[in-house]
């Protein structure tokens, strides 16, 4: 199978900590074909490119045209630059991959998802977390039955963190539902779409309904957007998902609970792979031990694979276990060569749609809370008063359509 050729559209923090160097490691592994970059800012442009000894760009038409055999383009921009960025890609034919959120409202998802369709080809979301090793061995889990059906999904997160205003007055809601139309959207949608993705992916069922409600607990005169959020989630299956998010307050609090009618897992720290497990044997609750094997590539601590020893054991064996690829990118690496391979073999990629459908969640979680807690049924068929508020917001700001 030939490699696809493959190009990196914005070269900020999160491309250099993720996808800029799990790119030419898979290049170098001879997975890819590492092409060019573009960033509109000449100086990062101009480093980046000479890091990677590549051609570098400060033009997207311009670096697409140059290169007319390119696949792929990894799209790695603000949150409000997807949707044109992709709409640009697929109409020069090249598979478009977007950094999580997809897009800021369901209508900028769906410029994506309809230019892609009207040219042919297809899209990806850089959504990581359900791909890490971690993720995959308790999805794997939930779906061997280890944990029953689930109950309940719950996950608390900080988002940084600042100090909570004591005498700063009462708790106001949003003035506007995006940050300044910047790099990132509101903290509920910004990391909230991780969390969706995972408390879907958990409950193994699709959302009926959610109830948000979100606040500003510390007022800022150029703060528009919210500190701290909540939601509740009804799925079909019955199960439950609770999350709530805050860049408030004294303490770090990080916490996840997946509880099933066989088995639980609670851990206080789910960015890495390892986490708890306790599940019925012999018709008592025990501890299953979970063992993870690593080794060194090249420098880098690499997860060989994980061993939970259930009857059967289940295992998780890593597939970049010869890369010098550390963890927490497996599933950064995960995402591009889902991509990848859908533009050399034609078969669709491992996500997609479940890309606007963790938007969607958001989406429901902020007009709930604009309707005073009202349910949001789903799926969303029209445009939501909270969407239309980023659409004139948008307007008023850069005096034309957001979707145009």
């Amino acid at each position: 199978m030939r490699k696809a050729k493959i190009a990196s559209v914005g070269c900020g923090w999160v491309a250099r900590r993720w996808h800029l160097p799990t790119i030419a490691e898979l290049t170098k592994r001879g997975d890819l074909d590492y092409v060019a970059v573009c960033d509109a800012d000449a100086d990062t442009a101009r480093e980046v490119g000479a890091e990677y000894g590549l051609p570098y760009y400060t033009d997207v038409e311009q670096m697409l045209e140059k290169h007319s055999d390119i696949d792929v383009v990894d799209i790695s921009t603000g949150d409000y630059t997807h949707h044109p960025l992709a709409k640009i890609v697929a109409a020069h034919k090249m598979h478009p991959i977007v950094e999580k959120p997809m897009a800021p409202t369901l209508v900028c998802c769906d410029v994506i998802v309809e230019s892609c369709r009207k040219n042919g080809v297809h899209f990806e979301v850089a959504e990581n977390y359900f791909r890490m090793p971690g993720d995959r061995i308790i999805i794997k889990l939930i779906q061997e039955g280890v944990l029953g059906d689930i109950m309940r999904v719950h996950f608390i997160e900080p988002f940084g963190h600042t100090r909570f205003a004591h005498g700063s007055g009462k708790p106001r809601g949003i003035a506007s539902p995006v940050s300044t139309f910047g790099s990132h959207s509101g903290v509920c949608i910004d990391m909230g779409v991780h969390r969706m993705s995972q408390i879907r992916c958990y409950a193994q069922s699709e959302p009926k309904t959610i109830v948000g409600t979100t606040k500003q607990f510390v007022p800022g005169s150029d703060k528009v957007y919210e500190d701290w959020g909540h939601a509740l989630i009804d799925f079909e299956s019955g199960a439950v998902g609770i999350y709530e998010t805050s860049q408030v307050g004294e303490e770090r609090i990080k916490y996840r609970q997946i509880m099933g009618t066989k088995g639980v897992i609670t851990d206080t720290d789910y960015w890495t792979s390892d986490f708890p497990l306790r599940a019925l044997v012999n018709g008592e609750m025990q501890d299953i031990p979970i063992e993870k094997e690593q080794h060194r590539v090249d420098g880098v601590e690499v997860l060989s694979r994980i061993v939970v020893h259930t009857d059967p054991p289940i295992v998780y064996e890593n597939p970049f276990r010869t890369y010098a690829i550390d963890e927490w990118n497996v599933g950064t690496a995960e995402e591009i060569m889902s991509i990848a391979r859908a533009a050399v073999t034609g078969k669709a990629p491992e996500y997609g749609m479940g890309g606007r459908k963790d938007v969607e969640m958001c989406i429901a979680l902020y007009e709930s809370s604009r309707s005073g807690m009202m349910p949001v049924t789903l799926p969303i068929t029209e445009t939501t008063v909270y969407e239309q508020m980023i659409h004139d917001e948008f307007y008023q700001k850069f005096g034309h359509a957001i979707d145009a």
